[in-house]
């Protein structure tokens, strides 16, 4: 197996936040190419062992082992240039108080988080103006703590949450690295389509197959779960017209593009299904139930969406009582 260490350049220094498969996958990608990154953990122990053994990547039958500094002291870390976000939606309060120290007048933080309304959050520590959001494509999978599979490659695009032209020309920069280290990526005048498409995606598929048990392509199976994807689909696509969102999609098109990541990513297991499986709290409220929150600002209805989150809820109350599953697989 292969070992990089990582030089150092003088560019500007970047935060990964977030010792997930993607938080992992991205800090490694950078230490490996030379970048100044550190990846920032908020579990002090976790964050010693994996400076000490570096993080693992597989790709098929490869393999190469990283050694990002990796550290749950924001002060330590200190100021930085760029800070992206990969903790899960639920833990992004978490992170405030961190962030406050990392973050000077012209740092850009970026969120590639899963749902929608991460950037209000993020501005009670950053000003909005400096905050940039992103969808990507990319796909990993945590095997255990350090080690994880790059399971598939695809865009990232990126843009400002808000206007503003020099931020918007620092992101070009930060797209730039990340093509470089492997991450495709663009950077987009208004983000908020692909915002919106990447929420249709996880609100079709996310919960139902954390409910079911089943992979992504099991769901196209069954006329019910077909019918509900349909159905929940169709709620996020009239919000996002409501809202005056151009998808560039009609309905019908918007419902074969979830069918079309069902069966692109058959085998794989949602990543609310893995929060099911490993018990841990899911992103329900930043994806099916922020429809709900929206849709009832404009007195919309979204029965289904409000259905799946009442039952995704419950269960995560109840603590999953179902038969254990096999843990495995790549986010959507």
């Amino acid at each position: 197996m292969n070992q990089a260490r990582p030089s150092k350049k003088n560019i500007p220094s970047l935060a990964v936040i977030g010792p997930g498969a993607l938080g992992c996958l991205l800090a490694s990608n950078l230490s490996i190419h030379g970048f100044p990154v550190v990846l920032v953990d908020y579990r002090s122990e976790r964050a010693k062992r994996l400076s000490r053994t570096g993080i693992t990547v597989l790709r098929d039958k490869d393999g190469i082992t990283a050694f990002p500094p990796v550290s749950a002291s924001s002060e330590s870390v200190g100021p930085q240039d760029w800070i992206i976000v990969l903790v899960k939606a639920t833990r992004t309060y978490d992170i405030l108080d961190s962030l406050k120290h990392m973050v000077q007048p012209e740092t850009i933080v970026l969120s590639l988080q899963n749902g929608i309304g991460h950037e209000d959050i993020l501005s009670r520590a950053v000003r909005k103006e400096n905050i940039a959001i992103g969808v990507t494509s990319q796909g990993a999978t945590l095997l255990e703590e350090g080690k994880i599979i790059h399971a598939g490659k695809g865009l990232t695009r990126i843009g400002p949450a808000v206007r503003r032209e020099s931020c918007a020309r620092r992101l070009v920069l930060l797209a730039e690295i990340f093509s470089r280290v492997g991450w495709p990526a663009s950077v987009v005048s208004d983000i908020r389509p692909d915002v919106w498409k990447k929420l249709i995606i996880n609100s079709g598929i996310n919960a139902l197959s954390a409910l079911s048990g089943v992979s992504n392509g099991e769901l196209l199976v069954y006329e019910e779960s077909r019918k509900l994807m349909e159905m929940a689909v169709s709620e996020v696509w009239h919000l996002s017209r409501r809202k005056g969102i151009d998808l560039g999609l009609s309905l019908d098109e918007a419902v074969e593009k979830v069918f079309e990541v069902c069966r692109a990513t058959s085998d794989n297991r949602s990543s609310m299904l893995q929060d099911r499986i490993k018990r841990k709290t899911t992103e329900i409220e930043y994806i099916n139930g922020a429809v709900c929150s929206m849709a009832g600002k404009y007195q919309m209805a979204a029965p289904v969406n409000e259905l799946l989150t009442l039952l995704v809820n419950l269960n995560t109350r109840l603590g999953w009582k179902y038969p254990d599953l096999a843990s495995a697989s790549t986010n959507v």
